[in-house]
């Protein structure tokens, strides 16, 4: 069973609102490629992504979890393509104007050298010209995750419980808890323990400048007592 599986059911309602990643990753694509169509969304997830993107592009999404992809199949139009691969491992028969992947996909990813071969993958998927757009945690916020307590989230009449711990250096392990309201009032719990891993911007920037061209970093905040975290966003560009 892929990570997520067990959790695709409550994913979207734990995530919440997604405009604000919807947003700049829209911003990001117009900015770097203007005559982008195509896009792919590597880690897709449930595609609450692709889907609000869908009205303005040619959207496909690719992801590990069957059961995320199971969550998206439902909510996206009929006919957009959905690719179940590993995202440092895949190969499909097109190329696109725009590869994505928002939430801080890449970090799954425990060896940098599967973030490279990941990095391989999105320029082997690019048309000449087009962007490549993701974001990471810094390693700074994972570290005061790991340093803090308990994060606690009711969504709904349910529960999220996510313990953070450094497992070493790089790699970090969240020890999830969802519980689940039951209908004669008890509550059920589905746990998953997650592994991410997380490197310093210079290395992620030397290994993109050995592909990609005009790359840009931009950071973003979210409150220290959320999964949200700091992150570095990376926009850069297919030489064509």
């Amino acid at each position: 069973m892929a990570i997520y599986d067990l959790l695709a059911p409550h994913y979207d309602a734990v995530t919440g609102d997604s405009s604000t990643e919807t947003a700049f990753i829209d911003g990001a694509i117009k900015d770097a490629c203007p005559r982008a169509v195509t896009l792919l969304e590597v880690a897709c997830g449930t595609g609450e992504i692709i889907a609000s993107l869908a009205s303005r592009y040619q959207v496909s999404g690719l992801d590990i979890s069957s059961g995320m992809l199971a969550v998206a199949r439902k909510k996206l139009p009929a006919g957009i393509p959905l690719y179940a691969a590993d995202m440092s491992d895949f190969k499909l028969d097109m190329k696109f104007d725009a590869v994505i992947c928002v939430y801080h996909g890449v970090n799954h990813l425990l060896d940098f050298s599967a973030w490279e071969s990941f990095f391989d993958c999105a320029y082997g998927h690019l048309n000449d010209g087009g962007v490549f757009a993701f974001d990471t945690y810094a390693v700074s916020s994972l570290k005061l995750m790991a340093s803090g307590p308990e994060i606690v989230q009711e969504f709904g009449q349910n529960y999220l419980n996510i313990r953070v711990r450094a497992n070493d250096e790089a790699v970090y392990d969240w020890n999830i808890e969802v519980r689940e309201l039951q209908p004669d009032g008890s509550y059920k719990s589905f746990t998953e323990v997650i592994r991410i891993a997380a490197f310093p911007p210079e290395k992620i920037l030397t290994a993109l400048s050995a592909r990609f061209a005009n790359i840009r970093i931009t950071e973003s905040y979210g409150a220290a007592d959320e999964d949200s975290g700091h992150r570095i966003w990376f926009t850069c560009t297919k030489d064509s």
